[in-house]
């Protein structure tokens, strides 16, 4: 024992220095990540909560199977998809009229001429799908391959049109997206109405209690909450949904595999283990949030619900998007009553809008004003 200690205290002192130093090309990409934040944290916040994403990913996002059933296409049916979705003009709409006309995304790559669009669209379309090189189609595959490697690591479905969990409700849109990543059980969606719970990243009281009330009258109704995992708003309504025990989306800004806002991780854990929420994206796995992708998330979002409550808005706020989306997909649309402060104005036009209700909640009033609002929507389905 003795000389045991005697060897320990004998072998040398190390110091290991970590290199700490980022190259340009890694400062250019932390930068793009911080203009995108809500918050727009220093570098060195940044690259903290980046590091902590890697590090913690293999510990918190282990592979656990589900108690339902996956569903994922095969590879070469996926790979057919993703090349499409590289011909200009191929579009969600145009992936719903090629599957209501029983053409196959491989075979409309083998034979454009199957194709169901006519005139100029068809031959423009056509003569895109003629263009994609080999390069082009094996690429396709290979990030088709990886997508799949991917889903299969978080026990995560990826759905297409014809697939039984694929949403109706967004199928029967106008944003029927060809492909959606799902983290928990897709039947969530199947059954029931669905309300979106969205609203500025910096809701205040007593807009913030009152969103809170809202969501907490629907779910416990039974109502599915949507929302978009933003802090301030959204989290109000997923949090609300997970409280009341009730069944929640967040539809995500970037592949399944990453949180953000990273400042949400502790709900991301809650809600990945909460057996009635489910993780949705149009964006593949790794895939980033920007700016655009954002946007494009609201539209999802106002895809999957039957109506939508904007908390608090600006009229700049990326809520309002929401918002205009619901008018485009001809949804009712409610808000707060607002108070005249510019972080409202958002707030005073949704109220004067009678193409989507012109509905305006006193921000005071009780759970039966709620109630009577989504009684209406489930009768309008």
């Amino acid at each position: 024992m003795q000389k045991s200690k005697e060897s320990a205290r004998e072998l040398p002192t190390r110091t290991h220095r970590i290199e700490t130093r980022l190259d340009e090309r890694t400062l250019r990409e932390l930068d793009q990540w911080r203009s995108a934040q809500e918050s727009q944290p220093s570098r060195s916040e940044a690259a903290r909560l980046l590091l902590e994403e890697r590090l913690c990913f293999d510990r918190d996002l282990t592979k656990v199977e589900p108690p339902w059933q996956r569903s994922c296409p095969d590879k070469e049916h996926l790979g057919a998809i993703y090349a499409l979705e590289h011909v200009s003009g191929f579009g969600p709409a145009k992936f719903r009229a090629m599957y209501e006309s029983g053409v196959d995304a491989l075979v409309a790559i083998e034979n454009p001429s199957v194709l169901p669009f006519t005139g100029r669209t068809g031959e423009k379309l056509q003569k895109g799908i003629e263009a994609l090189s080999d390069t082009d189609l094996a690429v396709a595959n290979e990030r088709a391959a990886d997508q799949l490697e991917r889903a299969d690591k978080f026990s995560a479905s990826i759905l297409v049109h014809g697939d039984s969990d694929y949403p109706e409700r967004v199928y029967a849109s106008n944003n029927p997206v060809p492909v959606l990543y799902v983290r928990g059980d897709p039947k969530i969606w199947r059954e029931g109405e669905s309300v979106a719970v969205v609203g500025s990243r910096e809701t205040r009281e007593p807009y913030a209690e009152a969103a809170r009330m809202f969501a907490s009258v629907a779910a416990n109704k039974g109502i599915l909450i949507v929302s978009g995992f933003a802090i301030g708003a959204d989290s109000i309504g997923h949090f609300a949904a997970y409280a009341a025990g009730g069944r929640t989306i967040c539809v995500m800004p970037c592949g399944l595999d990453l949180v953000f806002p990273p400042e949400n991780r502790e709900l991301w854990q809650k809600l990945l283990a909460y057996p009635n929420a489910t993780f949705v994206s149009e964006f593949g796995f790794g895939l980033r949030a920007s700016s655009l992708l954002l946007r494009k998330r609201n539209k999802l979002i106002v895809a999957f619900s039957h109506g939508v409550l904007v908390a608090q808005s600006a009229l700049d706020g990326g809520a309002m998007n929401a918002y205009r989306f619901g008018r485009e997909q001809k949804k009712p649309v409610a808000t707060f009553r607002s108070d005249g402060s510019k972080e409202t104005l958002g707030n005073a036009l949704i109220s004067e809008d009678r193409v989507t209700g012109a509905c305006a909640f006193e921000s005071t009033c009780n759970e039966s004003k709620y109630e009577a609002w989504l009684h209406q929507l489930s009768s309008s389905i």
